[in-house]
């Protein structure tokens, strides 16, 4: 009896730390990808057409530690706007790796908002 109750116990610690490691491993990752969009954004702002080489070593490697099906998106692309849109993308299937459920809608777009409210 005591056995199975401390089996049950550790199977519930595993289970919660693999959870709590999930959740980080989320944030962490879109923190980073914000990171990188912020200074893409800002590129793009300034008339950059280019991404710098260091910038784009810094964003193999943070995609690197991505699932694979999450970094999938991403274009090894010289042009800022293509890097951009290709992290968009990432982001977008970074939020629906960790919320299955979650629909990216316009709020102006009245069809979608009842489809939503439904």
């Amino acid at each position: 009896m005591i056995d199975r109750t401390s089996t049950r116990i550790e199977q519930q610690q595993t289970a919660n730390r693999r959870e709590i490691r999930r959740r980080y491993a989320f944030h962490r990752m879109l923190k980073a990808t914000d990171r990188v969009l912020w200074r893409l954004e800002e590129m793009n702002r300034d008339g950059v057409k280019t991404v710098p080489k260091p910038v784009r070593t810094e964003i193999r490697e943070l995609v690197e530690g991505m699932p694979s099906n999450l970094r999938e998106p991403l274009r090894d692309s010289t042009a800022v706007q293509d890097t951009l849109d290709s992290l968009f993308e990432i982001q977008e299937r970074l939020f629906r790796w960790r919320y299955p459920d979650w629909h990216d809608w316009d709020p102006e777009d009245q069809d979608q908002a009842d489809l939503v409210a439904s």
